[in-house]
């Protein structure tokens, strides 16, 4: 996947609204992403926050057989790049619903909830089926490989 730079606006809707404008453009959700919706943890921007999203791979951050997810938010970090709220991703997806076909792109976020066995985050995907905004549990040692897409926004 070539390099991808947008631009957008977070903070603008609130969760329930946010949500409704996916549903508007034919986003699909897992259960886990309902969940992340369901249960809060997609909470607003406390103000309008224009923000730069870059995707790379976890091979252009420097894990040339792949890293952990807090591995790889250490590799963004030291290449200027930190994780976004999770509505970073609901609105990424809003704006990139040509995303190339099978590509997934993993949006890196801190862990909403401790348990290891409860949604972490997004990734987004784009399959024959539609567009999706999909929830994704990750234990701390899973290893994403090389050539995982990650959304950062330039910190």
């Amino acid at each position: 996947m070539s390099r991808v730079n947008v631009d957008l606006e977070l903070g603008r809707l609130d969760s329930e609204s946010l949500r409704h404008a996916l549903v508007d453009a034919g986003v699909r959700f897992n259960a886990y992403a309902a969940r992340l919706f369901d249960e809060g943890h997609v909470a607003p921007s406390a103000a309008h926050t224009q923000v730069r999203v870059v995707v790379r791979s976890a091979a252009e951050l420097g894990a040339l057989e792949g890293d952990t997810l807090d591995g790889l938010l250490e590799r963004g970090r030291a290449s200027g790049l930190v994780p976004g709220p999770l509505e970073l991703a609901a609105y990424l997806r809003l704006a990139w619903p040509d995303q190339p076909l099978g590509a997934r792109v993993t949006v890196p976020s801190l862990r909403p909830m401790p348990d290891e066995t409860a949604p972490r985050g997004f990734y987004l995907r784009r399959d024959e089926d539609g567009i999706w905004l999909r929830g994704y549990v990750a234990s701390d040692d899973w290893v994403f490989p090389p050539t995982e897409a990650l959304a950062f926004v330039c910190g």
